[in-house]
């Protein structure tokens, strides 16, 4: 085999790598959101339609699986932002496309379960990356609707996150459908109640983004 065929071969190699691995990611992060802590890695090969060998050598255990779930989410999160933000006209409106993209990922257990591993999420300089990184690009974009007078000022990236986080969250105890349309309804009600408005009344100082690392320091 030539030099050239070789490099080929190894191209292609390392495609078909990059694609199993977002095929396991994607398999894994809807499974774990259906099936929540007790879905299984033999359930994700199985569904992902590749061998339990080609998912081991990608994940060796269902936390490092499950820490790249989380990871990806947060990069369709800040994607998410860096799109709004480059594309819309107003920073409200980037602001609002944000905050409906979010709800729209459908992330609901896998915040319970990130939360059961915090210590582990704390300590995976990916994840902490992707955070600071989301909380970076967000603030621009709040920073800039407080400029242009369209999002009241004692909201904060904070309290953006804050509701994002909740909104993800979801209804469990209620069927998909309805669950869905109560999350619609929801953010649109939250979203005007962050529209600045001279007849609302004072929340009180904002939550920033760095009030808001310092509690999650605490």
């Amino acid at each position: 085999m030539g030099e050239g065929e070789r490099m080929g071969t190894s191209g292609r190699l390392r495609v078909d790598a990059r694609r199993n691995r977002e095929l396991i990611i994607d398999t894994a992060r809807r499974i774990f959101t259906e099936q929540g802590a007790g879905a299984t890695m033999d359930e994700v090969a199985k569904q992902a339609g590749l061998g339990p060998g080609t998912l081991y050598r990608h994940f060796p255990d269902r936390d490092s699986l499950f820490q790249a779930v989380v990871e990806d989410g947060l990069q369709r999160m800040i994607a998410l932002a860096d799109a709004a933000r480059a594309e819309e006209s107003s920073s409200w409106d980037a602001l609002s496309r944000f905050m409906r993209g979010c709800a729209g990922l459908r992330l609901d257990l896998l915040g319970s379960m990130a939360r059961a591993q915090a210590d582990r999420m704390t300590a995976n300089p990916e994840i902490q990356q992707g955070r600071a990184r989301l909380m970076d690009v967000l603030d621009g974009i709040v920073t800039d609707a407080h400029r242009e007078g369209t999002m009241r000022r004692d909201v904060g990236t904070g309290d953006v996150l804050g509701v994002v986080s909740l909104l993800i969250r979801g209804l469990p105890t209620l069927s998909p459908d309805l669950a869905g349309d109560f999350r619609d309804r929801t953010l649109e009600l939250i979203l005007v109640g962050m529209r600045n408005h001279p007849w609302a009344p004072s929340l009180g100082e904002a939550m920033g983004a760095e009030a808001l690392s310092r509690r999650l320091a605490d």
